[in-house]
């Protein structure tokens, strides 16, 4: 399962998501003011791989760029 930290854009709330494979599309919308302006953060990024990878959070998963 993946741990995603993400960070709105619009009121910079950071929040994480745990996920089996790709977001789904209400997972990428900010808890607190419902913008789906938000950014995976770097650190997600690293051990997860981008959110645009359909294997993101997959076992074995090692995309990393």
């Amino acid at each position: 399962m993946a741990h995603i930290d993400l960070v709105c854009q619009d009121c910079q709330h950071s929040f994480a998501v745990l996920t089996r494979g790709a977001m789904k599309p209400q997972q990428k919308r900010c808890p607190e003011c419902g913008s789906d302006h938000i950014r995976q953060t770097f650190a997600s990024y690293l051990r997860n791989g981008p959110l645009s990878d359909p294997n993101c959070g997959a076992p074995g998963c090692t995309t990393y760029g």
